[in-house]
């Protein structure tokens, strides 16, 4: 660019000297003083230039190369990642000397965004080896193994262009993705299922009214999962339902002692009164008692306890689909 610059510039600058010296002589040598001048200017202008473009580009790879090393690409590409970096340190000292590299430094920058994807592939693959996905999407679990192993044939950076390193990684990667995407989704529903089941046995026994609180968490991390489903993230789906039916199991369990609980209390109590009143009877039997407004002993239509006005349980729980489409997630995702 520094070229062009500087010889089109030059090409006019002379130009107009040209005529200048046929029609007046004496101008010749103010005119070539002025394009010498312009040169000079021009010159220093596509330096700067160079300069701000070096400059920005060089930030631009040691962005990429920040996230290549968070990747993992140390660990995972660690004879390709020095062989970067020993060309980065070569382009940086020639930007700083003086010579226009962006070019250069632009072709390494998609090195290192191919290490990055190289290694998020790695990953990816290890995840869907350990979790036995690779049978819900096995199209794509072969075509990410296939651009996996072409990528691993590169033993150095010389020998492939870039724009081929970052195909191949990217291939790999978004194929590994389709087939967490894909076994996530059956597990997710899989976990669906299961949090629902564990919500409607905590309904039976009105775990609504019994741990309100507890109930309405354990209902909005259910419906966190159905948000996450629909935004096409299944693995947050299934993250948020197996946290739900683990809430609504803790609760089930939980409204289960205490009611027990409540229920032996009450037994024992009922006990007690049965006791009270044989006992009572006994002693009514061999000292009756005659005569009204006997202390201790209260009206017969006498009122003891306040009306009941309890809220019915089953407007307490909280309605949730049992089944999820994917018709409609699709459709909210569009």
């Amino acid at each position: 660019m520094k070229r062009i610059c500087v010889t089109v510039l030059c090409a006019a600058a002379l130009s107009f000297a040209f005529v200048s010296c046929a029609s007046k002589p004496e101008a010749a040598e103010e005119s070539l003083d002025k394009v010498e001048e312009a040169v000079e200017q021009a010159e220093e202008t596509a330096d700067i230039v160079n300069e701000q473009i070096d400059s920005a580009t060089l930030e631009a790879v040691e962005d990429v190369r920040a996230k290549a090393l968070e990747a993992g690409a140390d660990k995972y590409a660690a004879d390709l990642l020095k062989m970067c970096d020993t060309a980065y340190e070569m382009l940086k000292a020639q930007s700083d000397a003086g010579q226009n590299v962006g070019v250069a430094l632009a072709d390494l920058q998609k090195r290192y965004q191919a290490l990055t994807q190289y290694s998020n592939a790695v990953k990816a693959k290890e995840r869907i080896d350990e979790l036995n996905f690779a049978s819900y999407d096995q199209k794509s679990y072969d075509e990410g193994c296939e651009a996996l192993d072409s990528f691993k044939t590169y033993t150095s950076i010389n020998d492939v262009l870039a724009v081929t390193m970052l195909e191949k990684a990217d291939t790999a990667y978004a194929n590994f993705k389709n087939v967490l995407q894909a076994g996530f989704k059956v597990l997710a529903k899989q976990e669906r299922t299961n949090a629902f089941a564990a919500k409607q046995k905590a309904d039976g026994i009105k775990a609504a009214v019994a741990s309100k609180e507890n109930y309405s968490n354990a209902v909005t991390e259910f419906r966190a999962g159905d948000s996450s489903y629909a935004m096409q993230n299944p693995e947050a789906a299934y993250n948020h339902w197996l946290s739900s039916t683990k809430m609504f199991t803790e609760l089930y369990t939980e409204v289960s002692e205490k009611r027990e609980a409540a229920l032996k209390a009450m037994e024992e109590a009922r006990n007690r009164v049965l006791e009270s009143q044989n006992y009572a009877a006994t002693a009514d039997a061999e000292v009756p008692l005659e005569g009204e407004n006997i202390q201790g002993i209260e009206d017969a239509d006498a009122v003891l306890l306040e009306e009941d006005n309890y809220e019915a349980p089953e407007s307490q729980i909280e309605e949730i689909p049992e089944e999820i489409s994917d018709e409609v997630v699709e459709q909210e995702a569009e």
